[in-house]
C-alpha cells in the first residue's frame, strides 16, 4: 500500500523585531523632560558664576598705531639699482648696499629683546607690569618662581617675554601692507603714551642702525680704495662710496626712517576685554549642556541597574 507523500509544511518567516534600545526623539525628549530641574538648575548657576568672573576680571584697553612702511624711493630705493649692478663687488668686500627698509626685519626687530629690553628699563616697568609681585609696604619682591633670584626681581627674559605675551601686539595686513602697533593694557592712558613712544623708538632705533653701517662700510670702502692700485677695482669702488654717502645722507635726515605713522594712538574709552556679556552667556549655556548630559548619564544608569535587578529576580 503506497503512502501518499504530503510536502513539509511553510511556515512564515519571523517578523522583523526592532531593537529595543532605539530611542525616538520623543524618548529622548521624555529623558530630558524626567529631569528637567538639573538643566534649570545648572544653567542659571553656571550663569551666576559666569557674572561673578565677568565682573571681577581686570579690564584692558588697547591702543593702536597705524604705520606704513617706508617706501623704497623714501628709503634709498635708487641704491637697490647699485646693489644688483655692484652686488658682487660689494659681496666681496663685506658690505651691504641694498636699499630700502624690510618690513619683515622691522617687525623683528620691534618684537626682540635688544630692542624691548632697553624700554622696559628706561621706563622703569617691572614694578609696572610685575605690580602684583611688588609689596609696596616692605618695597620688596615677593618670590613668585624659580627664575628669579633671592630678592625675587623679575629676570630679564622673564621681562620680555611678559611684554610679548601679555602688552604687544604687531600684525601686518598682507593686502595694504599696513602695520598695527598695539598695546593691552590696565591703564588706557599708559597703554597710549607705550605704543606712541614705540613706534617713534622703533624708527630711531633702525635709522641709528643704518647710520652705524653706512658709517662702518665708507670707512671700510674708503681704507680699500687708498691700497688698491688696480684701475677697475678703484672704479668700481667710487659707485659703492657715492651710494654709502647717499645712504647716510638718507638716515640722517629721515625722521621717519622705517615706518610712517599713519594714525598715533589715542586713549582708548572702550575696553577690549573681559567681553562680560559674551562670559555671561557661554557660561549660562555651558551649565545648560552640562544638565542635558547628566540628564542621560542618570538615565543610561538607571536603565542599567534596572535590568541588573531583572536578570537577578
Amino acid at each position: 500500500m503506497n503512502e501518499s507523500k504530503h510536502p513539509e509544511p511553510m511556515y512564515p518567516p519571523y517578523p522583523y523585531m526592532e531593537s529595543e534600545d532605539e530611542l525616538s526623539l520623543i524618548d529622548l525628549w521624555k529623558i530630558v523632560w524626567k529631569r528637567i530641574w538639573l538643566i534649570l538648575t545648572l544653567g542659571p548657576l553656571t550663569g551666576v558664576v559666569g557674572i561673578v568672573v565677568a565682573f571681577n576680571s581686570t579690564e584692558i584697553y588697547r591702543s593702536e598705531v597705524l604705520l606704513a612702511p617706508a617706501s623704497e624711493d623714501e628709503s634709498g630705493g635708487g641704491l637697490a639699482a647699485l646693489a644688483g649692478q655692484f652686488g658682487g663687488l660689494a659681496s666681496m668686500a663685506g658690505i651691504n648696499i641694498g636699499g630700502g627698509n624690510d618690513t619683515a626685519t622691522a617687525i623683528a626687530t620691534l618684537k626682540s629683546r635688544k630692542f624691548l629690553l632697553p624700554f622696559i628699563e628706561e621706563n622703569r616697568l617691572n614694578k609696572v607690569l610685575f605690580y602684583k609681585d611688588w609689596d609696596e609696604g616692605s618695597n620688596s619682591w615677593i618670590r613668585s618662581n624659580d627664575r628669579r633670584g633671592p630678592d625675587g626681581t623679575p629676570t630679564n627674559a622673564e621681562l620680555v617675554e611678559f611684554f610679548l605675551d601679555e602688552v604687544l601686539r604687531v600684525s601686518e595686513d598682507n593686502k595694504t601692507g599696513l602695520v598695527t602697533l598695539a598695546m593691552e593694557w590696565e591703564d588706557p592712558e599708559l597703554a597710549t603714551t607705550w605704543a606712541n613712544e614705540l613706534s617713534m623708538r622703533i624708527n630711531s632705533h633702525l635709522k641709528e642702525k643704518a647710520k652705524l653701517e653706512t658709517e662702518k662700510n665708507l670707512a671700510y670702502l674708503e681704507e680699500l680704495l687708498a691700497v688698491t692700485q688696480v684701475i677697475e677695482i678703484r672704479e668700481s669702488l667710487y659707485p659703492l662710496i657715492e651710494s654709502q654717502t647717499q645712504s647716510a645722507m638718507l638716515a640722517n635726515a629721515k625722521e621717519e626712517y622705517a615706518f610712517r605713522i599713519i594714525d598715533p594712538a589715542y586713549v582708548p574709552e572702550i575696553r577690549v576685554r573681559p567681553k562680560r556679556t559674551l562670559i555671561v552667556l557661554a557660561s549660562g549655556m555651558l551649565g545648560g549642556f552640562l544638565g542635558i548630559f547628566l540628564c542621560f548619564v542618570l538615565h543610561f544608569v538607571e536603565t542599567a541597574k534596572a535590568d541588573t535587578r531583572q536578570k537577578e529576580g
